[in-house]
């Protein structure tokens, strides 16, 4: 299901205009990506929990020479659902 799909049965199963419907999910998802950009955790109950981390850095491999290459930090989001 795409965004469009979910606001079409959402407005249809509240009977709200499409507008309004997207409006809401559209803040839902700015609200949630504000937080978890702040390393807030979101946690909907009955839905799932969105919260970042962080990956320390790490020595990989090259596939294409085999060569140690140093890979560094990164921020992560993470989704897990109940």
């Amino acid at each position: 299901m795409n965004k469009q799909e979910l606001v079409d049965t959402v407005a249809a199963a509240k009977c709200e205009s499409a507008m309004a419907t997207g409006e809401a999910i559209d803040a839902h998802i700015d609200t949630v990506t504000t937080a978890v950009a702040g390393h807030e955790t979101v946690q909907l109950i009955g839905f799932g929990s969105f919260s970042s981390g962080e990956r320390p850095p790490r020595v990989g491999r090259s596939p294409a020479t085999g060569k140690a290459i140093q890979i560094p930090a990164a921020k992560t989001a993470n989704c897990s659902t109940y």
